[in-house]
């Protein structure tokens, strides 16, 4: 029995990494801008400490130092080109650009995107300024009907090269949107419970390195997740929760670049494990300061969003 597309899966695997089409990774970085950023209720535990304590001018200059890295990387043709979205008045966390959509380039090479249904009434009001960027690049619009809950790129990840994809559920997606989204997609979804609100999102403590390797903090996944995890990658490296947890260090931003072959990483400095285990796999490790943003409960991979 080999795998199906349009089905999600948990731990009842029938296929092999192998039988799985090759993908073409994004090139182009997408960014909202921080000007309205703020900290103003409690979404996730991170938030409990940022409430009331965000140096807004420290934020501002950290996010343009992260756009700054991303230029760099455009002219040296790591990557396309950086895409800025407009702050708006009360979207406060609207800089968390991996949040509101989910890009994908199907087999035919359509582009396309599906929106997200926020939890947080806050954060719906965001999700239109997304919309009309990626209509305007010519993405085909799909808006999830049978789903109540979905947060995009937060939790749901592809597997780097390959037409599949990982999708986190438990505290801001449910999982029946996969089976909705499956369909849309044409693709096959592995679904893994998170057990642990600190990880709320899958992007905080699942990080794909190659079509091989990625990194993980172990305490965010059930049981099930894990041997699921374990079965579809080679190596599986395991992070201490508390680096994942206080330091973000698996909320970083991986380029394994397949048109130049530059392998770079942008993440959260102060990372060591994290960092020592991205160079040994041949990594360029770019650390950055993304402190305030961290009070929210995002870092660097929450800060942008690859498209085609």
């Amino acid at each position: 029995m080999v795998y199906t597309q349009k089905k999600v899966y948990d731990h009842n695997l029938h296929f092999s990494l192998d039988e799985i089409p090759p993908r073409v990774e994004p090139r182009k970085v997408l960014m909202a801008s921080p000007e309205y950023f703020d900290i103003i209720d409690i979404k996730n535990p991170h938030m409990e400490k940022g409430l009331g304590n965000l140096n807004k001018e420290l934020a501002i200059t950290q996010w343009e130092n992260v756009r700054n890295e991303y230029l760099r990387l455009a002219e040296k043709g790591i990557i396309d080109s950086v895409n800025i979205i407009s702050g708006v008045p009360g979207c406060e966390d609207m800089v968390f650009a991996a949040n509101q959509t989910f890009p994908w380039r199907d087999e035919n090479g359509e582009k396309l995107v599906i929106l997200s249904k926020m939890r947080h009434c806050s954060r719906q009001k965001e999700v239109p300024y997304f919309e009309e960027f990626f209509r305007e690049e010519g993405y085909k619009i799909n808006k999830l009907v049978k789903t109540s809950l979905f947060e995009g790129m937060g939790d749901l990840i592809p597997h780097y090269g390959k037409m599949l994809l990982y999708g986190g559920y438990g505290f801001r997606t449910q999982k029946s949107a996969y089976d909705e989204i499956a369909q849309l997609l044409n693709v096959p979804i592995i679904a893994l419970e998170l057990v642990n609100e600190n990880f709320y999102h899958l992007d905080t403590c699942f990080l794909p390195l190659d079509e091989e390797t990625v990194l993980i903090c172990a305490e965010a996944f059930s049981t099930e997740g894990l041997k699921t995890i374990k079965k579809m990658f080679r190596e599986v490296i395991a992070i201490p929760v508390h680096e994942a947890a206080l330091n973000f260090s698996l909320n970083a931003h991986i380029i394994n670049d397949q048109v130049t072959g530059k392998k770079v990483a942008l993440m959260q400095k102060g990372g060591v494990i994290t960092f020592h285990h991205l160079v040994k796999k041949g990594f360029e490790v770019i650390e950055l300061d993304t402190s305030e943003f961290i009070k929210s409960g995002g870092s660097v991979f929450c800060m942008k969003m690859m498209v085609y």
